[in-house]
């Protein structure tokens, strides 16, 4: 058996929802923030879905996690939006890198707002399963700017960007986000 074939790679996908009307959370399992939003689908006014890309940092984190006895950091916390475009331009930014351990330009890190399990069909449960579905989300006043860039973070990070271990990485055509508008980004990871 190849190496390559001995170890699967953990996907990985990005739903990003702008929209006007607040979303309704629903409680899934244990409690805290185990659950999932539903938008308002009559007030969505742009959408976007793409896969993003799992950075060579991320086997670390888990590898870090895995240890016996450890009682290091913590898993996924936080959801950075950023505005760097690198060598590119607003609307084909630099293409991200598996190197990448850090977002170009940091606008706003945010805690994740919520997460769930999904089931083999893709729909929320309180079971332990092996997709893992985290939702952050931006009120009007927040994260307003030209986003081009977008990466999730756990270990050791903390709300201050440049802590901790960056697990995925996602650049994007600009996504102008004004002042009037809320910002919903679910990410959903596949181990």
């Amino acid at each position: 058996m190849q190496n390559s074939e001995m170890y699967k790679t953990p996907t990985g996908c990005i739903d990003m929802y702008e929209h006007s009307g607040e979303p309704v959370f629903v409680q899934v399992g244990k409690g805290g923030k185990q659950g999932y939003f539903i938008l308002p689908k009559d007030e969505i006014s742009r959408e976007m879905h793409v896969k993003n890309l799992i950075v060579s940092k991320a086997s670390i984190l888990m590898a870090k996690r895995m240890v016996p006895g450890t009682s290091w950091g913590a898993g996924i916390g936080y959801l950075e939006l950023g505005t760097g475009i690198g060598t590119g331009t607003l609307q084909a930014p630099q293409v991200e890198s598996s190197a990448q351990v850090a977002l170009r330009v940091s606008l706003l890190r945010k805690a994740i707002t919520s997460w769930t399990y999904l089931d083999g069909s893709g729909n929320p449960t309180g079971s332990e399963t092996h997709v893992v579905q985290y939702t952050t989300l931006f009120t009007e006043a927040e994260a307003v700017g030209a986003l081009v860039e977008m990466g999730l973070f756990g270990g050791d990070a903390t709300i201050t960007a440049g802590t901790g271990y960056m697990f995925n990485y996602k650049t994007f055509p600009v996504w102008n986000k004004d002042g009037t508008m809320r910002l919903t980004i679910v990410w959903k990871l596949t181990f």
